[in-house]
């Protein structure tokens, strides 16, 4: 996603900073000087199997956010008794899921000031 604002750099880094964290994520890299941040992972429960997702921040002249992440899917299959339930990994995520995730971060970032732009 991309948002605009205006001010200061470090004071809009700061701001998502702390939206982050109060969205329940842990900040594990951040880097005012450069205008940048990066979450550790956060589980979301949402169905079944798990999705860890972790959000990238760079602020510029434009504020660009990234997100990472993979998913475990459980998946049955006719055999042992102990493989009938396997996980199966996706490192691409859904755009449910990617849409899932950011959604829920464009309001909070909007009240903060910053302006999401649609391209």
């Amino acid at each position: 996603m991309h948002f605009d604002y205006d001010g200061d750099p470090k004071v809009a880094l700061h701001d998502i900073k702390k939206t982050l964290e109060n969205q329940g994520f842990k900040i594990i890299e951040y880097a005012p000087e450069d205008g940048f941040l990066f979450t550790d992972y956060k589980q979301f429960n949402w169905g079944t199997g798990r999705r860890i997702i972790a959000v990238a921040a760079h602020v510029h002249d434009k504020i660009i956010i990234t997100g990472m992440g993979s998913m475990d899917i459980p998946v049955t299959s006719l055999g042992k008794p102990d493989e009938l339930l396997k996980i199966k990994k996706m490192d691409r995520l859904p755009y449910t899921v990617q849409k899932k995730v950011f959604l829920s971060l464009t309001q909070p970032f909007e009240e903060i000031g910053l302006n999401r732009i649609y391209n």
